[in-house]
């Protein structure tokens, strides 16, 4: 198929639906298990404080961080859908 621009062209119009709503799933649970592990659902969860974990606080950043890159994603998402 390289080369034929036509016939991915093609595919990508057959099945972009189909594609969007999985990709939409699947950062919709990707969200999800980041909720699960945000500093509120932790403490919680675990009630002990950070400063027994020293790896926490980096943890917690990173996390936040991978979730607004995937809020920007769901926002190109709903671009697409509309």
């Amino acid at each position: 198929m390289s080369g034929d621009e036509g016939t991915k062209q093609y595919y990508h119009e057959q099945y972009f639906a189909q594609t969007l709503t999985v990709l939409r799933k699947h950062v919709d649970y990707l969200m999800n298990e980041l909720d699960d592990l945000s500093e509120s659902s932790w403490r919680k969860t675990f009630r002990k404080v950070s400063s027994s974990h020293p790896r926490l606080p980096l943890i917690l950043r990173h996390n936040n961080f991978v979730r607004g890159i995937f809020e920007l994603v769901q926002q190109n998402l709903d671009g697409m859908a509309s």
